[in-house]
């Protein structure tokens, strides 16, 4: 196999615009692209991958570097072709990562349910502030990803997206809008779903102290409720262990549904523009 020294300049801007959508997966993926990865490593692996996957994409068929003659030539099109192949890349490493948003989300709403939204801490992943209970879950569910094979599953994601999107046909649409209008719906049905064993049980917490509040006047509630809040907080996640888990494991393995209905909508957006 020749090197890429070895490529002549139309095989070498076909490279490129492999290196670009590679890229812009590693830097916004889920794991990889969190922040306190290195960027010099994700430059290495995006290069590494484009190494890997050029020629395996030349060999299907899935790019063609005869398609390449017909824009190589003009600056224009190469910056539009380029643009588009970012533009797929960030979409598609958005979509992974709504996921895991949800399940943040999600953990945030039962922190600020059990009054723990004061005791935050510095999430390295988002370089935010973030509380223990978000921490804990998107943990958890960063350990079902791998165990459930996600890390195979985007670099499928990646070499298979060229057979579904060509390059330079990606292209923003009505459908396109429709689909991430859906997801981020979506991603609000999760964090509801994960939150509401607590905020159920939470609710009937806080009316109990509303009625003690009115039979025992000098009961102070609003110091005990504070405790009270946290340990039935921390109780119902014990109890809810097993659904959670079950939930999590369900709303990652839509990850590749989402991402299927993304490329199709990318696709129909390239083909109508």
């Amino acid at each position: 196999m020749l090197g890429i020294a070895a490529l002549q300049i139309e095989e070498l801007i076909t490279f490129f615009g492999v290196l670009v959508r590679y890229g812009t997966l590693a830097a916004v993926l889920p794991i990889v692209g969190d922040r306190v990865v290195p960027g010099p490593v994700k430059v290495l692996l995006a290069l590494a991958l484009s190494i890997v996957a050029y020629p395996m994409l030349i060999g299907r068929g899935d790019i063609k570097v005869a398609e390449t003659l017909q824009w190589s030539g003009d600056a224009g099109r190469i910056a539009v072709v380029i643009g588009t192949e970012t533009l797929f890349g960030l979409v598609m490493g958005f979509t992974a990562r709504l996921i895991f948003d949800g399940i943040n989300f999600g953990a945030n709403l039962v922190g600020n349910f059990m009054g723990l939204s004061a005791a935050s801490t510095f999430d390295p992943h988002q370089e935010t502030q973030t509380q223990v209970i978000a921490e804990l879950q998107v943990a958890i569910a960063t350990l079902l990803f791998l165990a459930l094979d996600g890390h195979h599953w985007m670099l499928k994601a990646c070499l298979d997206s060229y057979s579904a999107v060509g390059m330079g046909k990606a292209g923003i649409g009505q459908a396109l809008g429709s689909e991430v209008t859906r997801l981020t719906t979506d991603v609000f049905k999760i964090a509801l779903q994960l939150s509401a064993p607590v905020a159920v049980s939470l609710f009937a917490v806080n009316i109990a102290f509303g009625v003690l509040s009115k039979a025992i006047p000098q009961l102070n509630v609003l110091v005990l409720s504070f405790a009270v809040s946290a340990l039935v907080g921390l109780g119902i996640m014990y109890v809810t262990i097993p659904e959670v888990h079950e939930l999590s494991t369900q709303v990652i393995s839509k990850m590749t549904e989402w991402s299927t209905t993304v490329k199709r909508a990318l696709r129909d957006g390239g083909n109508h523009g």
